[in-house]
């Protein structure tokens, strides 16, 4: 199935939907466009100076202070 197929299968399937069920539909798409997004500021912060220095070899001395909780 082409990427045009199953946007018109997509369209087709929702217009048939009751509205309980459109509000389903909503809540799911919007969860999966802020599911990237957050996907991508997590990657975003990983990579950010303040991170890399935290997890830096400077800051190994708090793994052996706590290794023993």
């Amino acid at each position: 199935m082409t990427q045009l197929e199953m946007k018109q299968e997509i369209t087709r399937l929702v217009d048939t939907l009751p509205e309980p069920k459109l509000a389903l539909i909503f809540d799911f798409l919007h969860f999966l466009s802020e599911r990237e997004t957050a996907t991508d500021w997590l990657w975003m912060e990983s990579q950010s100076a303040a991170y890399q220095e935290w997890v830096g070899e400077e800051n190994d001395v708090y793994d052996r202070v706590f290794a023993n909780l």
